[in-house]
């Protein structure tokens, strides 16, 4: 069976390159059209291949047939001969000039080669590396490096190494990709009740499963999809992990970065750890204890509490797995269940479980009209806490107002969503629902 492909399509100004990029790998039949032998190289073996089985001295194979229509007319003739010899001797010793992104096994890489020197970024993590470069008789020295250099087309080329690992690379403009300016990850956009999801990687990514590639121009992204149509965007940047989008046909949708993973049955979103109705905790996490970056934090804010003569302490700190089960079966006993899930975490749901959370003073209503409550509401993000439960916001944290309760993000963070004024759910764009 043959694998999909996923076409990206590359903004050129007016024109648009295409590059295939089967099911997220390299196929060896989408590499080069005209390669009649099979071998990732342009040369004279496949023109010659070609012309016989254009003169019926020979037959074309299935995969050769496929492609043979260089020009991509739907039709295979002389014309995609002609092609074929300007791509293997006109082009032979072409130097690339601009920014290409270059498609391997090993991942994706941006090239701007300028000037006889190429400088490259890695994709996934934004290393550099700069080098010489060349081209004679069809060889591309990258360094010290040397590969065959084959083009499809003036816009995209394939290199292969003498290891016999093949690169595609589709041109992507003149200007050089910044990487600490990409839009790397998962992003939820929002528009009233609208919602879609991006998957953005480096330059190129998908939205709603329909793939693009896009580029910054001061403060817009111009975007090209699959079909060559175009969008540009204003962009705005919130904070660390929203965006706002206001789209040239006039709709604006809020961008959430909403990166998930999992590992040892731990969910984190963002970085953050998570412990809410919809994510739980394994029984065995156990930090023991307050973690102590928190624990510093707690007394920081004890101490300039104390010299606004302001008392706090901590009424509950830590809690394990078997002690949250112990408490929530006692309020359910008293309360029954259903009254118990609006103040009291089932055990693994509960954040005082993360060694991240803590009660402060009194862990009743009464707080809430105390010296001590307000000056913490208002200065507790100092520290790198946020009111985890604030008023109000029942429906969207699945427990009642806890003017007592607060949960270490650390500095940066803890002020974004305070300065948002959302909780931690809407921060996120998570919900907190039990399933059963």
């Amino acid at each position: 069976m043959k694998k999909s492909k996923k076409i990206i399509s590359v903004m050129l100004g007016a024109a648009t390159a295409v590059c295939l990029v089967p099911g997220g790998a390299l196929s060896e039949e989408a590499l080069l059209k005209g390669d009649m032998n099979g071998d990732n190289v342009l040369t004279q073996e496949d023109v010659s291949l070609f012309n016989d089985r254009l003169m019926n001295r020979a037959a074309f194979t299935d995969k050769q047939y496929a492609l043979a229509d260089i020009n991509g007319d739907g039709k295979v003739n002389v014309y995609d001969l002609m092609r074929l010899k300007k791509n293997t001797y006109g082009r032979r010793d072409t130097l690339p000039e601009g920014t290409w992104l270059g498609y391997s096994s090993a991942g994706t890489k941006y090239y701007t080669f300028s000037g006889g020197k190429c400088t490259t970024t890695e994709e996934k993590t934004g290393k550099t590396a700069s080098f010489d470069c060349s081209v004679k008789d069809g060889k591309l020295s990258l360094g010290t490096n040397t590969s065959d250099i084959s083009w499809n087309t003036s816009e995209n080329f394939v290199l292969k190494r003498s290891d016999g690992s093949t690169e595609k690379f589709c041109y992507y403009g003149k200007e050089t990709i910044n990487w600490s300016e990409l839009y790397t990850g998962d992003w939820l956009a929002v528009n009233g009740s609208s919602k879609r999801s991006f998957n953005i990687r480096g330059v190129s990514g998908t939205v709603n499963g329909k793939h693009f590639t896009y580029k910054k121009n001061g403060s817009s992204l111009e975007f090209t999809l699959d079909d060559g149509s175009k969008l540009s965007a204003t962009v705005t940047r919130i904070d660390s992990m929203h965006l706002s989008m206001k789209w040239s046909n006039g709709t604006a949708e809020r961008f959430t970065l909403r990166n998930v993973t999992v590992k040892d049955g731990i969910t984190y979103i963002n970085g953050i750890l998570i412990a809410n109705k919809s994510y739980s905790l394994p029984s065995t996490y156990n930090p023991g204890a307050i973690l102590p970056e928190a624990m510093s934090a707690f007394n920081t804010l004890k101490a300039d509490g104390a010299r606004n003569g302001l008392s706090y302490w901590i009424t509950s700190g830590y809690r394990s797995y078997s002690y949250q089960n112990q408490l929530y079966q006692a309020y359910a006993a008293r309360d029954g269940y259903a009254k118990a899930d609006t103040y009291s975490a089932r055990p693994g749901y509960s954040e005082h479980q993360t060694g991240l959370a803590m009660d402060i003073n009194v862990a009743g209503d009464n707080f809430g009209l105390t010296p001590e409550s307000k000056w913490l509401a208002a200065n507790c993000w100092r520290y790198g806490f946020i009111i985890r439960y604030p008023q109000g916001k029942q429906d969207i944290t699945g427990y009642k107002y806890e003017p007592w309760h607060v949960r270490y993000l650390g500095k940066e963070l803890a002020k974004e969503v305070y300065d948002s004024g959302l909780t931690l759910e809407e921060f996120l764009c998570i919900d907190s629902k039990y399933k059963n």
